[in-house]
């Protein structure tokens, strides 16, 4: 397993809140592992523990980046909510 980075942790929240506020397009959440069908998935203990292991980093990074992406929606918000109260 893939230590992550104080820059990876960054650079996954900065790109979540871009997306969130509508810096960037909207894009799916780039961190998220392709989805697998369960019956092409591990059919041993050992191999569903080496591939849960092999999956914690990128998890890892797409709940940063949804956590980013949640801040950005609400700051969004509050600035919209601010404007048409003005």
């Amino acid at each position: 397993m893939a230590a992550i980075t104080a820059e990876q942790v960054r650079a996954a929240r900065d790109q979540g809140y871009a997306a969130g506020y509508g810096l960037a397009p909207p894009t799916p959440n780039p961190y998220t592992p392709a989805h697998e069908p369960e019956w092409r998935g591990p059919r041993t203990p050992a191999e569903r523990a080496r591939r849960e292991t092999a999956e914690r980093s990128p998890l890892v990074l797409a709940r940063v980046w949804r956590l980013g992406y949640q801040d950005g929606q609400a700051a969004y918000a509050r600035g919209r909510d601010s404007t048409s109260a003005s």
